[in-house]
């Protein structure tokens, strides 16, 4: 119930920018789970590179909004909030890039995705020290 509080709060706009980023998640976790990785990032690429920039939503608010959606979507992955956040970003006027690394640490392998912007993270933050092994502009 204190969500549906917390939403009905929200200025018009922010109500909007919240329904986009639930509405990326599910898509985004829908096509992870049913097409292979490369068309994924191939649709996600096309959408975010012909998004028209509108009026820019702060990074925190983008950033919450995201992370708050995915905790309603089962799965919704550090991938699938990447790739959810470079569509949102992208159409708020930033030039987000999707970092993928790989980290193998007492030996186990480990993978995660982030979101950067400016070479600054802005969406899935790590105390680890992942190696990049994909940029995605």
């Amino acid at each position: 119930m204190r969500i549906i509080k917390s939403f009905l709060q929200l200025p018009n706009r922010e109500k909007l920018v919240a329904i986009e980023s639930l509405l990326w998640v599910i898509w985004i976790r829908i096509m992870i789970w049913v097409l292979p990785f490369a068309s994924v990032q191939r649709r996600v690429q096309k959408r975010g590179g012909n998004l028209h920039s509108i009026p820019k939503i702060s990074i925190h608010r983008l950033r919450t909004m995201i992370m708050v959606a995915a905790r309603y979507v089962p799965r919704a992955t550090c991938l699938v909030q990447a790739l959810s956040g470079y569509i949102l970003f992208s159409k708020y006027g930033y030039h987000p890039t999707i970092k993928i690394g790989v980290l193998t640490d007492n030996g186990e392998f480990e993978a995660h995705a982030w979101l950067e912007q400016d070479e600054k993270v802005v969406l899935g933050e790590s105390e680890k020290d992942f190696q990049t092994i994909l940029g995605i502009d």
